[in-house]
């Protein structure tokens, strides 16, 4: 055996034998013949440790937050609200759930799930959850759904989010993309079919 092909085939017994349980180094030649072992043990590194358990504390806590959030229905809406608008401008794509390639329902479901929240996936499941609210009683965050196509054989077709000052957000159409929408002076205020408070 060349001196190349020998250290090739320590490297190689010792990368596995390495890996097994028994936590052993050992080197053989060629004929199997062990020409080198050692038992290898393992040094307790206390600081790693520490950092692994204050990590596992953190999350820990976060995890208590978080429940306690779901708990109360109180959220933060202002962030939500910003997430929404960085999306103006991108496109629609029908049946998207993703940045840039949104539908109605799929943007939605997008920031609420920023938010923790789970939401169903079309805009029809969506205008059954949440508490019902009148078009008078509208806060920011609340889910505005729309009748935008008789054609589909169903009372819900499109959905928005609605932003305070009569306007409202929506992934709307290939051609139009995310924008915003005033609620009561324009077409969608005769198409308008509900309103849902998913989070206080």
């Amino acid at each position: 055996m060349s001196h190349k092909k020998f250290i090739f085939f320590i490297i190689i017994s010792t990368t596995f034998l390495l890996s097994s349980q028994n936590n052993i180094f050992i080197i053989k030649d060629k004929n199997g013949k062990v020409i080198k072992d050692k038992k290898i043990n393992h040094v307790k590194n206390v600081y790693f440790d520490d950092l692994i358990k204050e990590q596992k504390e953190l999350l820990k806590q976060i995890d208590k937050l978080h429940k306690k959030r779901l708990e109360s229905g109180f959220y933060d809406k202002s962030k939500m609200l910003k997430n929404a608008k960085n999306h103006l401008g991108e496109r629609y794509v029908w049946g998207g759930t993703k940045p840039n390639a949104f539908d109605c329902s799929g943007y939605m479901q997008y920031l609420y799930r920023k938010e923790g929240v789970e939401l169903p996936r079309t805009a029809y499941a969506q205008s059954k959850v949440g508490k019902k609210v009148s078009r008078f009683e509208l806060k920011k965050g609340d889910l505005l759904f729309f009748l935008t196509d008789k054609s589909r054989g169903i009372p819900v077709t499109h959905v928005g989010m609605y932003l305070g000052n009569d306007k409202f957000i929506h992934a709307a159409s290939k051609k139009k993309g995310i924008i915003i929408s005033s609620f009561s002076k324009s077409r969608y205020s005769k198409l308008f079919v509900t309103a849902r408070r998913i989070i206080k």
